[in-house]
């Protein structure tokens, strides 16, 4: 299975850690910080998908072999509560995991165990040569 995660410049953007990745699951929290709130002192829910999205796909990527990459192809994501605090974790599982087709759910924590929001999301699979 694919171990290392390359250097992407996105998720350094964001300050992503990942805290745990292993079989199917992962923990991946962002340490919040002043660029990431909205004007109204809330998290940007931009944020919170972007956290959806890495967070399942590093759950993904737990599962693939060396000549495999992911790629999103669907996301939806419901926002619960305005997202605060000093950081966020996504505790993300995988629900089905085909030969082509991956889809995962992840729930997003705030620094309080709180619940601010849920999302899934379908990734495909796809050899590759590099």
């Amino acid at each position: 299975m694919v171990k290392e995660h390359q250097n992407n410049p996105f998720r350094n953007l964001l300050n992503v850690k990942e805290i745990n990745v292993a079989d199917g699951a992962a923990e991946v929290r962002i340490d919040l910080f002043p660029d990431l709130f909205n004007f109204s002192g809330n998290v940007h829910g931009g944020v919170l998908a972007s956290l959806i999205d890495i967070s399942i796909g590093s759950a993904v990527r737990s599962t693939l072999y060396e000549n495999q990459r992911s790629s999103t192809v669907e996301l939806k994501i419901n926002y619960i509560k305005p997202a605060n605090g000093a950081f966020l974790l996504a505790k993300t599982s995988l629900l089905h995991r085909g030969t082509t087709l991956v889809v995962g759910t992840s729930e997003i924590f705030n620094d309080q165990n709180q619940l601010v929001a849920i999302g899934t999301a379908t990734f495909f699979i796809k050899e590759s040569a590099y």
